[in-house]
């Protein structure tokens, strides 16, 4: 059960995207009604509508909103790329900041009482400091990370606002994401070297951990500001291993990197570890290992595949 009228659905943004269609998918699995968006990959979900939008036209967006009117929105789309944002910093701005700023300003002028749940990232965080609380001072060193920073401010200032700063995410893949896990196995699977960073650390999350706290700081409207991160603090280079171990590859194919070798021109945060405790403990539930989490991924996977 919710508190939200069973007539009006909850607005999912980035309903293509990895962590947009898991919870548009989770929360049609609880009897929830959604909407979702996309910007230019129509996805197909179960009992619900998915309708073409360009956050970064505000009339568009209010439209949506005054025609819509949602019950709660979870803002989930993004130009998630590291790379594609330091490329493209323009295109960047526009899918994270003015996208998050019309939405935030369409509900503050039709769905004032809905509470709305925007997405941000550890990457907010320059590394030096981990592990960090909610409370921590920001300083990011990665456009994707200024941007998605610049674009909680927006969300907070709402009477209703959620800002939820997810860590690395994994899980089954979705129509057109499949997150780190994905490339991951494809290159293992394919037999190519995969060169991962033994220096920079994350706490890796189950992406139905997330769902479930989405859903839930939704449904209790607790404003303010969340960190979503799994119980662990690991290596890429570790994640690697383990995720050679639940699935079968040669941990053989993994070779470490320090990333003082990485040639990008802007350096990576070394360690955004975040203290997640405060989430998990307003949710009441506990996100699992990697070790657990994968394994369930792979028993997902089994059961879609048995005949």
């Amino acid at each position: 059960m919710t508190p939200w009228p069973p007539d009006r659905p909850v607005l999912v943004t980035g309903a293509s995207g990895f962590l947009g269609e898991h919870l548009c998918r989770h929360l049609l699995a609880g009897g929830v009604p959604v909407v979702g968006t996309y910007l230019s990959r129509p996805v197909t979900l179960p009992r619900a509508d998915a309708i073409p939008l360009d956050l970064a036209d505000a009339g568009a967006v209010r439209r949506l909103f005054r025609d819509l009117r949602p019950a709660a929105v979870a803002h989930c789309a993004a130009m998630a790329g590291t790379t594609e944002c330091e490329r493209h910093p323009e295109a960047a701005r526009a899918a994270i900041l003015e996208a998050t700023t019309h939405v935030a300003a369409a509900a503050a002028e039709f769905t004032p009482q809905a509470p709305v749940l925007s997405v941000s990232t550890d990457l907010v965080f320059d590394g030096t400091a981990a592990p960090y609380a909610p409370g921590d001072e920001a300083k990011p060193v990665l456009v994707y990370g200024s941007l998605k920073w610049a674009a909680e401010r927006p969300v907070r200032a709402l009477a209703h606002g959620i800002v939820a700063r997810a860590a690395l995410m994994y899980g089954s893949p979705m129509s057109f994401k499949s997150g780190f896990l994905g490339w991951m196995r494809e290159a293992l699977a394919a037999g190519r070297p995969l060169e991962l960073f033994e220096d920079e650390y994350r706490c890796p999350v189950w992406v139905e951990d997330v769902c479930v706290a989405v859903t839930a700081l939704l449904v209790q409207g607790r404003p303010g500001l969340w960190h979503a991160g799994g119980p662990e603090r690991l290596s890429r280079f570790e994640i690697g291993r383990r995720v050679c171990r639940a699935f079968g590859f040669d941990e053989g194919l993994l070779v470490a990197r320090r990333l003082a070798e990485s040639p990008a021109p802007t350096p990576r945060p070394p360690d955004v570890a975040m203290d997640s405790s405060a989430l998990w403990t307003a949710v009441g539930r506990q996100p699992v290992d990697l070790t657990t989490g994968l394994r369930l991924v792979r028993e997902q996977e089994q059961r879609r595949q048995a005949p």
